[in-house]
C-alpha cells in the first residue's frame, strides 16, 4: 500500500506543474518524445514532490519519473512506469525507493517490483480490533525491502507469475515500558523476511489509472523461507467491478480479503486504514491476521475535467475468519474531488476526506483509490 502511496504523489505533483503550465494540462510536454517509427509515447519528468496523508504529515522531495506507451496511439496498450524518488516527511520520516511497472511484448508480460529503503517514525496500537486509542505507541523503524512480481499472460486477461520478497527491518526509539520494548509483540526486535510466492491476476479493466469498466481480480500467496527469522504465509484476494452508469460516470466496488497464517512480524499483519483502503483511518490504526473489506465509490462528472467522489465501506480485522462479528465492525465514508490532468492517460489529482468511527482524515494525492 505504501508503495502505491509514493509512486501516487510523484504522479499528483506532475498534475501540480501541468496546471501551473500556460497549456493548462495540455497532453504534449517539452519533454515528451517521440518516436515516429513506432509512435511511442515516452515521458521523462525530474520532478518536485509534494502530497498530505494522516501518516505521513506533509511531504516532499524529488523524483524523476518515466511514462512510456510503446504505442502512443493505441489506448489500450497498457504504458509502463518508472520511478526514482526521494522523500521527508512533516513526521520526519524518510523515503527512498526505485519502482517500476513495465508492460512487455504488448502486455504479455508484467514485472512489478521495487527496491525501498525508510527511517520511518510509526504508530502502533496494539494488535485486534478493539485496541483503544490510549494504547499508542510511536516508535521509528528503518527498512530495506525488495518485491518483484513477474507475470505472464496465459490467456486473454489472465497472467499469473512466481514472487520474491525481502525485507530486513529494525525498531528504535520504543516507547518506555510499551508493548513494544516488552519483547512479547512478535517482530518488536526487528529481524529479516524472505519469503517467495505466486501472483494470479484477471485484469480487463479499460484503464490503469481511472477505470471506469471491466473488473480486475487478483491473487496472491505469498510464504516465508529458510533464512527467514518468520514463519508465516498470506493470501490476499482483492476482486474489483468497474460499472458505466452513464458516459461519464462509474460505480466501482471492491472486495478486499488478506489471510494470514503462522507466526508474521507484527508490521506484517493486514492492516486497516490509509489512503486506499477504508479511508479516515490512521493506516495500521488495526491489524491482526486477518482483513475483511467491503468498499465501493461511485465516481461522477462535475464541469470541464473536475469529477466528483462519494465512497463508503466496511471492514474489521481478527485472529481468522470464525472471529469476525458484527458488533466490531467499522464504517468508512466520504467525498472527494478529482481533476482530470492527463485526459491520455486519465491520470488524475484526488482530495479525499474521509471519515471513520470516531476518526477522519484528509488525503491529498494521485489516481483513484480503487
Amino acid at each position: 500500500m505504501r508503495l502505491k502511496l509514493f509512486h501516487n504523489a510523484v504522479l499528483f505533483i506532475i498534475a501540480l506543474s501541468m496546471l501551473c503550465s500556460p497549456s493548462g494540462g495540455a497532453q504534449e510536454q517539452p519533454d515528451e518524445v517521440t518516436d515516429t517509427t513506432r509512435h511511442a509515447r515516452v515521458g521523462l519528468l525530474p520532478l518536485p514532490i509534494f502530497f498530505y496523508t494522516p501518516e505521513t504529515g506533509v511531504a516532499g522531495g524529488g523524483a524523476i519519473l518515466m511514462l512510456h506507451r510503446p504505442e502512443a496511439t493505441d489506448s489500450a496498450m497498457r504504458p509502463s512506469t518508472y520511478v526514482l524518488d526521494l522523500i521527508y516527511t512533516q513526521k520526519k520520516q524518510i523515503i527512498a525507493e526505485v519502482s517500476t511497472d513495465m508492460y512487455l511484448s504488448r502486455g504479455a508480460y508484467r514485472a512489478v517490483g521495487f527496491v525501498h529503503f525508510s527511517r520511518y517514525p510509526q504508530k502502533f496500537f496494539g494488535i485486534g480490533s478493539e485496541t483503544p486509542d490510549s494504547f499508542e505507541e510511536p516508535y521509528t523503524s528503518r527498512t530495506f525491502r525488495l518485491s518483484m512480481d513477474a507475470l505472464g499472460k496465459i490467456t486473454g486477461s489472465i497472467s499469473a507469475g512466481p514472487s520474491l520478497f525481502y525485507e530486513d527491518r529494525s525498531l528504535s526509539e520504543l516507547t518506555p515500558d510499551g508493548m513494544l520494548q516488552s519483547g512479547t509483540i512478535t517482530g518488536s526486535q526487528g529481524g529479516t523476511t524472505l519469503g517467495i510466492g505466486g501472483v494470479i491476476q484477471w485484469d480487463t479493466r479499460d484503464n490503469i489509472f481511472m477505470p471506469s469498466t471491466g473488473r480486475y481480480y487478483a491473487a496472491s500467496l505469498r510464504t516465508s523461507i529458510p533464512g527467514s527469522d518468520f514463519t508465516f504465509s498470506n493470501f490476499t484476494l482483492d476482486v474489483r467491478h468497474y460499472l458505466g452508469m452513464t458516459e461519464m460516470s462509474t460505480l466501482a466496488v471492491q472486495a478486499l480479503a488478506v489471510l494470514t497464517s503462522g507466526t508474521p512480524p507484527f508490521y506484517m499483519l493486514a492492516q486497516l486504514g490509509g489512503p486506499n483502503i477504508m479511508r479516515g483511518y490512521f493506516e495500521g490504526r488495526y491489524r491482526d491476521k486477518t482483513l475483511l473489506v467491503m468498499q465501493t465509490e461511485y465516481r461522477f462528472p462535475i464541469v470541464w475535467r473536475f469529477r466528483g467522489a462519494a465512497f463508503a465501506g466496511v471492514g474489521d480485522v481478527a485472529p481468522g475468519l470464525s472471529r469476525f462479528t458484527l458488533r466490531t465492525i467499522k464504517p468508512s465514508y466520504g467525498l472527494g474531488l478529482r481533476y482530470v490532468f492527463d485526459t491520455v492517460e486519465k491520470m488524475t489529482i484526488r482530495i479525499d476526506f474521509g471519515f471513520g468511527k470516531g476518526t477522519n482524515g484528509m488525503y491529498i494525492t494521485a489516481n483513484e483509490a480503487i
